[in-house]
């Protein structure tokens, strides 16, 4: 996921360079901003026991994208388009793991199961990476009150499950050493996702939220959970 956003964060460098090269009035037009966010987990699942999974109350995410703006009217409606990069998380608080060892098989179902009893994690996480293509209708008011409406369409870029806790076998015993692992590529996600995103402030300074129409799962593959993001966004370009 760092190797996607800095190769983004590079391409940002490149189009502040050329944008260098062209007109005054063209460089007003594009915005360069990021989105940090936390993601509120909506439809958590429960386990073979009917036990809640609950997900940490701080999920935290980044979005970093460059928007282009085109003027429908000289009353300050706009409508914007781009790409950007995000990751989100989802960091799981309850005495629960990802019960998929190899996500990378497609047969495979994704689930969450209770930690053997007695066992304990310091990390235990799901983070996506997607290629998003936003666009916005926006307002802008004499005073710097800027208002955006929008559609986000995602690309799944990289996903991972994370865990660092006790190390345990199949039948839940505890191996006597603590376990550092990442399982990359986890096949049961949908490969696209999509919502609509509000962003109201001042100036550079606004607040954001996104609602995503769709599950991150494939039914049938994993929990039919969905995430809503409220955070903040910095456009200072």
């Amino acid at each position: 996921m760092k190797k996607n956003i800095l190769v983004f964060i590079l391409g940002l460098f490149a189009i502040s360079t050329f944008a260098q090269t062209v007109s005054e009035s063209t460089i007003k037009k594009v915005s360069l901003g990021y989105d940090l966010y936390n993601s509120f987990w909506i439809d958590m699942p429960t386990d073979i026991n009917g036990t809640p999974v609950d997900s940490r109350l701080v999920n935290q995410g980044i979005n970093i994208f460059v928007m282009y703006n085109h003027d429908l009217n000289d009353k300050g409606l706009s409508v914007a388009a781009g790409l950007g990069v995000s990751s989100e998380n989802l960091f799981i608080s309850s005495d629960h793991y990802v019960s998929n060892a190899h996500p990378s098989v497609v047969t495979d179902v994704v689930g969450f199961k209770p930690l053997p009893e007695g066992l304990s994690f310091s990390r235990n996480k799901m983070n996506f990476t997607y290629l998003d293509i936003p666009i916005e209708l926006r307002f802008k008011t004499e005073k710097n009150l800027r208002f955006g409406l929008g559609f986000k369409f995602g690309i799944l870029l990289d996903s991972k499950i994370a865990y660092k806790g006790d190390a345990f076998d199949d039948a839940g015993n505890y191996l006597g050493y603590v376990e550092i692992s990442k399982d990359k590529k986890i096949n049961q996600l949908e490969d696209y996702r999509f919502g609509v995103q509000l962003r109201a402030g001042y100036k550079w300074v606004q607040l954001f939220g996104y609602y995503s129409l769709n599950k991150v799962f494939i039914a049938d593959k994993g929990p039919q959970m969905y995430p809503i993001h409220i955070g903040v966004t910095f456009m200072p370009f």
